[in-house]
């Protein structure tokens, strides 16, 4: 039951979370995502969900808390970047610096918490 809620519970939270864009390709006019674009946020969004479930087994909270910081951190500069060049079209950096600096920040939050982890087990020890 475990395993396959490891692949389950990312599979149904991309699939509605694409289920956005869907109806605003059937309803909304002008509005016409190609099939390329949905394959490439499904997949970002499930290998997403999958290493969170994954990192959740060993680290949830400091590897959450720093992935977390991580897409506040890039998006903070995504802001800064959009307010001083507002002529350049920032959306094909945003997901690469939001991807790689929460990852980034998920190992430091892992690292961190892996620290404590063993102070607290020396003293205790």
């Amino acid at each position: 039951m475990k395993q396959s809620r490891i692949l389950l519970r990312p599979l149904l939270i991309t699939a509605g979370i694409l289920m956005i864009p869907l109806f605003g390709n059937l309803f909304v006019e002008g509005w016409n995502w190609p099939w390329t674009a949905f394959a490439f946020l499904g997949a970002l969004l499930f290998g997403a969900g999958v290493a969170y479930e994954l990192a959740g087994k060993t680290a949830r909270v400091g590897v959450t808390l720093g992935f977390a910081f991580g897409l506040l951190f890039a998006a903070g500069g995504i802001v800064i970047m959009k307010y001083l060049n507002p002529a350049e079209d920032v959306a094909g950096i945003v997901i690469y610096s939001l991807l790689l600096s929460g990852l980034f920040f998920a190992a430091v939050g892992f690292v961190i918490q892996k620290y404590f982890r063993k102070q607290k087990a020396g003293r205790e020890g």
